[in-house]
């Protein structure tokens, strides 16, 4: 997943996420970018990934996220790097699961299975992940609890968590980054201000929205002085 998002990608992705839920939004990133296959297939941590090297393909490496202390209301900010957090992302496949003679293939949850459960009540969500991951197969009881282990296991392994501490306070916490939020959130900024400038500059030079957006960022600037008087 090398791709990168280009001006006219990055208003793609934007209109075709914006007032999506954040799993739609996510997969938007990806489509807009060219990644090709099953997108709602993937892995989360898969996905994640993809999103983070799409991320540093894009904008570059350096990622600025904030987090807000749990105890004082703190905003503390964030230098992370996309391209050592893609790494940190584990690679997830089918396994086995058994106890004793009773075993079951499990495959790694995607953005389709959870789709398909999000209406589904908090008390009915593990045996709906369960079916999900196991393809719809009879499950034996006694592998019950140890298949809801695991899923709760490679949940938290394809979790990317930075320990904090607050310089106000000193409150100590774990805080888990949604990958998804932070990638759309640079690309809805970006997206916002390519509109202004194309609309500025639709106005000044009578130009078309491709053909601006076809501009390097640079020569974009450029004329935008100009328009501005400058």
């Amino acid at each position: 997943m090398a791709q990168h998002l280009t001006s006219t990608s990055i208003l793609q992705a934007w209109e075709a996420g914006v007032g999506r839920r954040p799993l739609d939004r996510g997969l938007a990133l990806l489509w807009a970018a060219g990644v090709s296959g099953d997108l709602a297939a993937l892995p989360l941590a898969e996905r994640d990934r993809g999103l983070l090297l799409l991320r540093a393909a894009t904008f570059g490496r350096d990622l600025e996220a904030q987090a807000v202390c749990p105890d004082c209301g703190e905003v503390l900010g964030l230098a992370l790097d996309a391209e050592a957090l893609a790494r940190a992302l584990p690679e997830m496949a089918e396994e086995i699961v058994g106890v004793g003679d009773d075993e079951i293939w499990l495959r790694p949850l995607t953005s389709r299975d959870l789709a398909a459960v999000v209406t589904v009540p908090n008390a009915d969500l593990p045996a709906a992940l369960r079916a999900r991951a196991t393809g719809g197969e009879c499950i034996p009881p006694t592998l019950v609890a140890e298949i809801d282990a695991r899923l709760e296991a490679r949940e938290a392994e394809g979790e990317l968590t930075t320990r904090l501490s607050c310089t106000a306070c000193s409150a100590v916490w774990t805080e888990v980054l949604d990958v998804v939020a932070l990638v759309w959130a640079e690309v809805e900024a970006t997206a916002l201000r390519l509109f202004g400038e194309v609309a500025e500059l639709a106005a000044a030079f009578g130009w078309a929205e491709r053909d601006i957006l076809a501009l390097s960022a640079v020569r974009r600037q450029t004329y935008l002085r100009i328009a501005r008087g400058g």
